[in-house]
């Protein structure tokens, strides 16, 4: 009754199966994922480098990846949100105000530097039960004794001579020893990335990167599972506890579900049932309001070019079910193998995909090319955004959009 009560009126408009479950339709549940991600084509708040630190605050976290055929990832993903963004405003939270730190999350992510007691449990617990191999062992106590006496450095910096295998070499020993024990360092925690110097990774001790308040902050095992599953419910806005990375923790999948299924009964979470929708999801009690308000998406809107992993395709499965839109990233696929393409992204267009796009920047030439459009709407409305979407990000690299080959008839 607890529940029911504290949803007031707004359960009147829908079918409640019980107290801590509800039924909403397709469409609710793209219009509450799309406007939750505070686009800029549908009026985010986010301005400047406030706005950087107030998006990766709201967002929970935004992931991190260094290919970048026009910008990276995390560039893109905050370049969709965060007016007046540029790289090096991201920089500047991170590697100069410190408001935010690198860690792994939905895989390497910029995440709140507040947050940091909370992962810092996670690490712990990470470095007691990892084992290097010896060589590895080797390099990390000469890397850790140099950071300790000279300050930050790079993998670059030390040079052994030696090879390891790292998690990305398929168990062939070709990656410098150095720049394996600098990742394993980072992973648990005993190291964090100070800054990027072109690309590459400058590490330093996290006692001289942490603020002490939160350095110094010790969260039991318990108190940091529950955070966890609490930041992962929001971040994701709808979820399903089959997801692989269901609740961004190191609690056993069946253990994680059924603190999930406590949040429920506290009144901390609700299941969510989509018509004609067979998995089940499960939203945060406090974004029920915005869910069940079933606010159309502001009109004009402007096409949003999706970042390969942004927030809104961390599940896609999520995709298929409430936007009936298959997607796959194929940078990493063979190229004979690809439907698509090197490095696609989605196109948003109001509460819809409406097709698909391949930007790559030739920067000697000055030119943001459009290597290729997919278009499953084609109207000339839809067209002219995609034009100012992809004109806009040119000028925010400095570059003249191209379209050579006329994929756009607006």
């Amino acid at each position: 009754m607890a529940m029911r009560q504290r949803l007031g009126r707004r359960c009147q408009k829908l079918e409640v199966e019980n107290i801590n479950e509800i039924v909403i339709s397709q469409r609710q549940a793209r219009r509450f994922l799309i406007a939750r991600q505070r686009y800029r084509a549908n009026n985010s708040p986010f301005i400047g480098i406030d706005g950087v630190r107030e998006a990766v605050d709201y967002l929970g976290a935004v992931q991190v990846d260094p290919i970048n055929p026009f910008a990276r990832n995390h560039d893109q993903v905050l370049f969709s949100r965060v007016a007046e963004y540029s790289p090096v405003l991201l920089d500047s939270m991170l590697y100069q105000q410190r408001a935010g730190f690198e860690y792994y999350c939905n895989a390497l992510c910029v995440l709140p530097m507040v947050e940091y007691p909370y992962f810092a449990n996670h690490m712990r617990e990470v470095q007691a039960e990892y084992r290097m191999t010896p060589e590895v062992a080797a390099a990390a106590q000469v890397i850790l004794a140099k950071l300790h006496s000279e300050g930050a450095l790079m993998a670059r910096e030390i040079q052994s001579g030696q090879r390891a295998a790292a998690w990305w070499d398929g168990g062939i020993a070709q990656s410098k020893v150095e720049k394996v024990a600098l990742d394993v360092l980072h992973f648990t925690g005993q190291v964090m990335i100070e800054s990027r110097q072109a690309g590459q990774r400058r590490y330093d001790l996290p006692e001289r990167l942490v603020p002490e308040a939160h350095f110094r902050q010790e969260i039991g095992a318990a108190e940091c599972q529950e955070f966890m599953m609490d930041k992962f419910l929001r971040a994701y806005g709808l979820s399903q506890s089959t997801h692989y990375y269901f609740g961004w923790g190191r609690t056993p999948k069946k253990d994680a579900k059924a603190q999930l299924h406590r949040f429920v009964e506290q009144g901390r979470a609700l299941a969510v049932n989509i018509e004609g929708v067979k998995r089940r999801y499960y939203c945060h009690f406090d974004h029920v309001p915005q869910l069940l308000a079933d606010e159309g998406l502001p009109e004009g809107a402007e096409a949003v070019f999706v970042a390969p992993l942004d927030n809104l395709l961390w599940d896609r499965d999520r995709l298929l079910d409430f936007f009936a839109f298959h997607y796959r990233w194929e940078v990493y696929t063979p190229a004979t193998k690809r439907t698509y393409g090197y490095y696609v992204l989605p196109i948003l267009y109001g509460e819809n995909f409406v097709g698909r796009i391949e930007l790559r920047a030739w920067r000697e030439q000055n030119a943001l090319e459009i290597v290729k459009l997919w278009l499953d709407d084609s109207r000339l409305e839809v067209q002219a955004a995609i034009w100012r979407t992809a004109s806009d990000i040119a000028r925010r690299l400095g570059l003249e959009l191209t379209d050579g080959k006329g994929w756009l008839k607006c």
